[in-house]
């Protein structure tokens, strides 16, 4: 039985979590801006081995400003990203928020890279806040 679930925007690629987030992030650096078209990304962070995908994905990887290797798997249909990978955190899968079909699971519990938040972004101050991946 699944505890979560989501599709990207035209259901090509859908997928099921066998697992809670371990946790969840706002991330405020460029990369995560660029990479989701907003002015921050919120992301589930789950182990690799919980999640069951359907449907063909592609991925672009690309070297972080700390060296670690990041790879975006997006649907090549529609271009909604649903996942990410990080070298620096082997066997752990980041699931983008945004795809996720049970809304009130979503309570991100950090904000990070503060320091490159788009100025005009607001803030809940009840959340930790960093300057960096914990």
């Amino acid at each position: 039985m699944s505890v979560f679930s989501g599709k990207c925007l035209c259901g090509n690629v859908s997928y099921q979590s066998h697992s809670e987030p371990k946790a969840i992030f706002n991330c405020h650096c460029e990369d995560c801006r660029r990479a989701t078209g907003s002015v921050f990304g919120t992301n589930l962070f789950v182990p690799e081995t919980k999640v069951e995908i359907s449907g063909k994905v592609s991925s672009y990887s690309h070297i972080s400003d700390s060296g670690s290797t990041m790879t975006k798997r997006f649907c090549p249909n529609c271009g909604s990203l649903l996942f990410g990978s990080n070298s620096a955190k082997p066997n752990v899968v980041s699931i983008r928020a945004g795809t996720v079909d049970q809304l009130a699971l979503i309570k991100p519990q950090i904000n990070l890279f503060m320091d490159k938040k788009v100025p005009s972004t607001s803030i809940d101050e009840n959340l930790k806040q960093a300057s960096r991946m914990p």
